[in-house]
């Protein structure tokens, strides 16, 4: 078994992925999501220490919630950066309000996402 199968075992979660177009309808640009991928292998990890997890920070006098994880998947698979991703995994399901540019391996590839919301 080669290092791409035995990381690709670890792949027990599903990542949902929609990109942001802006169109021009009736005179207006606006802004629409295009479904890019469903239900890809992926391994999602919040890694690193507790100051990327969970970090409140305060706003306006609302507590607003802020993480960071990274997500683990096939070489192949071409995320742009932006994109809003959603993974679930381990019966929790998590939506990231965007991607960022994903460093590629011959055996897989790692992108950061964030999360956003209020505590």
């Amino acid at each position: 078994m080669g290092l791409r199968q035995i990381l690709e075992a670890t792949y027990e979660g599903r990542m949902t992925a929609y990109r942001r177009i802006f169109q021009e309808k009736e005179g207006r640009t606006v802004q629409e999501e295009v479904l890019l991928f469903k239900n890809v292998p992926c391994a999602l990890s919040w890694g690193g220490g507790m100051q990327k997890r969970g970090r409140t920070v305060e706003q306006e006098k609302l507590p607003h919630i802020r993480n960071e994880a990274r997500v683990f998947l096939s070489p192949e698979i071409e995320l742009p950066a932006g994109c809003r991703v959603i993974v679930s995994q381990h019966g929790a399901t998590r939506e990231f309000v965007s991607s960022g540019e994903g460093i590629v391996y011959p055996t897989h590839q790692e992108i950061l996402l964030t999360r956003e919301g209020m505590a």
